[in-house]
C-alpha cells in the first residue's frame, strides 16, 4: 500500500488543485482529502494506525477549529509525521506555535511550485 498525502482545507476548489499537483508530480503517493476537522481527524487516526500516513498538509482556518489544533493533536503523541500549516489569516504567533509542534508554515496566498518544492523536501 502507497503512503498517503492528506491535505485539509475547506475551500473545495484549492484542496483540488493542490491534489491534482500531488498526483501528477508525486505519483508514488496516494493523496487524501479532508474539509472538515472531524474528517481530518478520522483519516488521521486510519491512516497513521495502519502507518501509510506520510505528510499532513492543513489550513489554520477550519470552521470552529484550527488547523494548529489539528496538528497539536496529531503531535501530542511524539508523531514524526511531517506536517505543513498553511493561512492567510493567523499572525507570527501562530506560526511560532506551529513551529514548536514542528510543523512548517505557509502563507496564503499559495505559489504552487514552491508549495510542492516544500512537500517533495519533508517527503525525501
Amino acid at each position: 500500500m502507497a503512503s498517503v498525502i492528506l491535505l485539509v482545507d475547506d475551500e473545495h476548489d484549492l484542496i483540488q488543485v493542490l491534489a491534482d499537483a500531488l498526483r501528477e508530480v508525486m505519483p508514488g503517493y496516494e493523496v487524501a482529502l479532508a474539509h472538515t476537522f472531524d474528517e481530518a481527524d478520522a483519516a488521521i487516526r486510519e491512516l497513521h494506525g495502519e502507518q501509510r500516513l506520510a505528510l499532513v498538509v492543513v489550513d489554520h482556518m477550519l470552521g470552529g477549529r484550527t488547523g494548529l489544533d489539528l496538528l497539536r493533536q496529531l503531535h501530542a503523541d511524539k508523531s514524526s509525521v511531517p506536517s505543513i500549516l498553511f493561512t492567510g489569516q493567523a499572525d507570527e504567533e501562530v506560526a511560532e506555535q506551529a513551529a514548536a509542534v514542528g510543523a512548517r508554515v505557509l502563507w496564503k496566498p499559495l505559489r504552487l511550485r514552491e508549495w510542492l518544492k516544500e512537500v517533495r523536501s519533508l517527503l525525501t
